[in-house]
C-alpha cells in the first residue's frame, strides 16, 4: 500500500515545488468537502487509511477532530505520529477486523486505493468502519488529451499503481459493489497540455497553480488530477 517507495518521499516542501503543493492540496480539498456537508468537524473521530506522512491527520486535528492514522509501513507510521496517533495496519484488505464496524465517524483514504490489489474489498470495509462518511481520493484516468504531435508514447505510470478509474467508473464501483452512496464530488486541479507548461515558464509555479486551481478547473473540472468523492452508507 503506502510503503516508502519512489512515489512517497519522506518529506515535501509545498512552497518550493508545485507537485509537492498538490500532494497536500487534494487532502485539503477532501477535508473541505467533508466540512461542507458534515458541518462542524470538532469532536468527530477520523481514521486515515494509508496515512503516509500524516498530512491528513494534521488537517483534521486542526479542525478539532480525534485522529488515528494507519499504514502498513513502519516508517510511515513514525512520520504520521508527528501529527496524531498512528499504528500499523495489520489487515490491509479487511481493516474491519482490526478497528471494528461503526468505530469512526469518518474514514479517509487519499491516493491509496489504487495501490491495493483488492480495492472492492477495501472500499467496502472502509464503509463498514465509518459511522457517517468516507472520503476518498484517487488519480483520475480522464485527462485532457495532449496534441498529437506530442504523443510519442503513453505517459509512464506510477510503479505502485495496480488499477485506476475515472469519475463514472469509480462511482459504479462504490455504489453498485461497495454499499456506498455518493454525496458530492471534490475537484483539485486541472493541468492543460501546453498552457500549464507555458504558465510555469512565464510566471513560475505560483501562476501555474493559480490557473490550474482556478480558471482551468472551472472549465474542465471532471478532467482534474484526482477523483475526490464524499460517500455515505447506502441505507437501501
Amino acid at each position: 500500500m503506502t510503503s516508502l517507495i519512489h512515489h512517497l518521499p519522506k518529506s515535501i516542501d509545498e512552497s518550493a515545488d508545485k507537485n509537492h503543493f498538490y500532494e497536500s492540496h487534494w487532502k485539503q480539498v477532501g477535508m473541505d468537502l467533508l466540512a461542507a456537508h458534515a458541518g462542524p468537524l470538532e469532536g468527530l473521530s477520523l481514521l486515515d487509511y494509508g496515512s503516509g506522512r500524516g498530512e491528513t491527520l494534521r488537517l483534521a486535528a486542526k479542525q478539532g477532530m480525534t485522529v488515528l492514522g494507519t499504514d502498513v509501513d513502519e516508517e510511515c507510521v513514525e512520520l504520521s505520529l508527528a501529527h496524531g496517533d498512528a499504528r500499523i495496519l495489520k489487515e490491509v484488505h479487511d481493516p474491519v477486523l482490526q478497528f471494528g464496524e461503526n468505530s469512526f465517524d469518518v474514514v479517509t483514504c487519499f491516493h491509496v486505493l489504487e495501490h491495493v490489489d483488492r480495492p472492492k474489498e477495501v472500499l467496502t470495509a472502509l464503509g463498514k468502519i465509518a459511522r457517517r462518511y468516507v472520503v476518498v481520493a484517487i488519480p483520475n484516468l480522464r485527462q485532457l488529451p495532449r496534441p498529437r504531435f506530442l504523443r510519442k508514447q503513453p505517459f509512464p505510470v506510477n510503479e505502485g499503481h495496480l488499477q485506476g478509474w475515472d469519475h463514472s467508473h469509480f462511482r459504479n464501483l462504490a455504489e453498485k459493489h461497495c454499499g456506498l452512496k455518493l454525496v458530492a464530488w471534490g475537484h483539485d486541479h486541472v493541468r492543460v497540455p501546453l498552457l500549464s507548461g507555458l504558465a510555469a515558464k512565464i510566471g513560475g509555479d505560483r501562476l501555474a497553480i493559480r490557473l490550474e486551481t482556478g480558471v482551468f478547473l472551472k472549465i474542465a473540472k471532471f478532467h482534474c488530477s484526482s477523483v475526490i468523492a464524499l460517500f455515505e452508507r447506502d441505507s437501501r
